[in-house]
């Protein structure tokens, strides 16, 4: 058992993270959720209903429903994501009735919504970037995920989809509106935690003039340039495409440079959510860590 538990441990890093990320999700709730009976789905809007519906205390709602989904996740879904889970499954409740005393801090359901999704989505995020959980639904689609041919994101949908539904049990629609605008922020800030604030581009070029491009990529905006042989569909002949990825402000820059050389080149860009190498987020880690 020790064996089993060591390893599917949390860092100290981790565990500060899900410690954080718990207070976080529960301050919200407290102070702006729950006075504005904002439903975003989860256990927490689940239980904002049924404390509407029969004045139980939130935090025995949670503690009902996340620790039988804890049972449920070492049973369905295996021994590291119960040890994953558990911390965060527990502290969450623990941290709303340690601030359950607190007043709420606007009574305004559209900032409430606004807020509460921002302080929400950093909570979750903070508990995602652990790879953690609070447990709750999360769990209920991740078992939907496994047994099913649904992706995540569709089990996500469709937990947290029910949840509003129910809300129509004692909330009107404006109320439900509400919620539906707290779980958009959520789930924006939630990337933004985990994936971060930024904008890199992929850029595809396609050019009869791809070796003076090259050049020019090289030497005035400084990044590196992959070239690719490819098979035109149309005409069947072969060609060659630079593919390049750059900061957001340096493609209106590259894209003039371009078109000067060829104006009737191909461009394609895309967003990069997550680029590892010189000049982007690798070089950042290894300066950190060596100022450490």
């Amino acid at each position: 058992m020790n064996k089993v538990i060591k390893e599917y441990s949390l860092s100290w890093k981790d565990m500060m993270y899900i410690v954080v990320g718990s207070f976080i999700l529960a301050l919200s709730f407290q102070v702006f959720l729950l006075p504005n009976e904002i439903i975003s789905g989860g256990v927490s809007g689940i239980t904002i209903i049924l404390n509407d519906l029969f004045g139980w205390e939130p935090a025995y709602i949670q503690y009902a429903f996340n620790v039988p989904l804890l049972i449920l996740s070492f049973v369905l879904l295996g021994k590291e994501v119960f040890f994953k889970s558990i911390l965060g499954s527990l502290l969450f409740p623990f941290f709303v009735d340690l601030v359950s005393g607190l007043e709420a801090w606007t009574l305004n359901p559209m900032l409430a919504a606004l807020f509460g999704g921002v302080a929400t989505g950093i909570g979750v995020g903070l508990v995602y970037k652990s790879k953690g959980s609070t447990g709750g639904t999360s769990t209920l689609a991740q078992i939907i995920e496994k047994y099913t041919r649904v992706t995540m994101g569709e089990a996500v949908s469709l937990t947290d989809g029910f949840v509003l539904a129910l809300g129509f049990i004692t909330f009107d629609i404006e109320t439900i509106m509400y919620g539906m605008i707290s779980l958009v922020v959520v789930s924006r800030f939630v990337d933004y935690v985990l994936i971060g604030n930024r904008t890199q581009k992929m850029v595809l070029i396609i050019s009869n003039e791809s070796e003076n491009i090259r050049q020019e990529i090289l030497e005035k905006i400084d990044r590196g340039v992959t070239r690719l042989e490819i098979r035109g569909g149309y005409q069947n002949e072969e060609k060659e495409m630079l593919m390049a990825v750059i900061q957001e402000n340096e493609f209106t820059a590259l894209q003039e440079m371009v078109l000067q050389i060829d104006e009737s080149a191909f461009i394609v860009v895309t967003s990069a959510s997550e680029v590892m190498g010189r000049g982007f987020s690798l070089e950042k880690y290894f300066s950190s860590n060596q100022a450490q």
